[in-house]
């Protein structure tokens, strides 16, 4: 299913997207609009094309759900100020519990082999991404900065 740029990311994003809309209660992360007749956004922190060759940009620690008009506000900023607007002081809240993680990794399954390298999201992965050093224009970001 296309997202709102008429991208389609294929159906293993799509059960992601999922898993993180009920990670975040079906609310946007900045101003809490419900989800409703418009579908919500599923935003990457780091946008897909800063994430090198190794790490899947579509684990959870990477998505957030947001609303059109947030989610417009959020593509201008570093990750930085991203988790500032978001009031996201830990990082380890991004993650997904560990029932919510199999349900996913359940569903996954039930799809099959996708196009990207990681079929499953595993709590290593995850972690191992967020104490990643993201070179974004020059400047080293690491996610583990804003806790």
């Amino acid at each position: 299913m296309p997202n709102d740029d008429g991208q389609d990311r294929g159906e293993r994003f799509e059960q992601i997207a999922l898993a993180v809309r009920n990670r975040d209660a079906g609310r946007c992360q900045r101003c809490e609009q419900p989800e409703g007749d418009d579908r919500l956004s599923v935003h990457h922190l780091v946008p897909d094309t800063n994430v090198p060759e190794g790490f899947d940009a579509h684990l959870p620690v990477n998505l957030v759900t947001l609303c059109r008009s947030c989610h417009a506000e959020m593509e201008a900023k570093t990750i930085e100020g991203q988790l500032r607007k978001l009031q996201i002081e830990d990082k380890t809240d991004l993650l997904l519990t560990q029932q919510e993680r199999e349900r996913l990794n359940d569903r996954l399954d039930d799809i099959g082999p996708d196009i990207l390298n990681t079929k499953h999201v595993s709590e290593e992965e995850a972690k191992e991404f967020l104490d990643h050093d993201f070179d974004l224009g020059g400047t080293q970001v690491d996610l583990t900065d804003f806790q």
